[in-house]
């Protein structure tokens, strides 16, 4: 089944920029990445400078083969920020997000509706305040996260349910 190319407009050279560095900063080669996401180099070439067609699967199988966040990648063009993609690249920060909702969704369902919006406001309030405050003490954040080694989680481990995710081709 051919899925129709995310209309990015504008954003794929951001989204570009993004898989380029999230490629790079992973050690890896194009080759070796269009291996792992199943496609031809120049296929991968193409999809990589933002030529080719850029469907939510691409961005997935690409995350899998990198190791990266998948909804950072997606949300990246939006936000006109290729950082959002790179940045969140090793902590899953938005797939941990995401993975959340869809638990919400899943025992709330439809009693969502009911929620006010200042409720909702308030608690992310909360929420991004606690992390901003974890990272505010740089150097006690840094040496804690570099004796725990907590700081990275690799996407294999975030087994995403409801989320058809593609079978890499062995």
């Amino acid at each position: 089944m051919r899925h129709p190319s995310l209309e990015v407009g504008a954003g794929a050279e951001i989204l570009s920029k993004a898989l380029r560095a999230i490629r790079r900063k992973r050690g890896m080669t194009a080759a070796q990445v269009a291996d792992a996401m199943g496609m031809a180099v120049r296929t991968y070439e193409d999809f990589e400078g933002g030529r080719g067609s850029l469907t939510h699967d691409r961005i997935f199988a690409f995350a899998d083969a990198t190791d990266s966040d998948p909804f950072a990648l997606i949300l990246s063009p939006i936000f006109k920020s290729p950082a959002i993609g790179i940045d969140c690249a090793d902590t899953k920060f938005l797939t941990i997000m995401m993975m959340h909702f869809e638990e919400f969704m899943e025992e709330q369902g439809g009693d969502v509706a009911y929620l006010e919006p200042p409720l909702i406001i308030g608690g992310f309030e909360r929420v991004f305040k606690d992390l901003a405050a974890t990272l505010s003490n740089r150097v006690t954040f840094l040496q804690n996260w570099l004796e725990q080694r907590t700081g990275v989680i690799g996407l294999a481990t975030l087994r995403m349910r409801g989320i058809k995710r593609r079978r890499r081709r062995d």
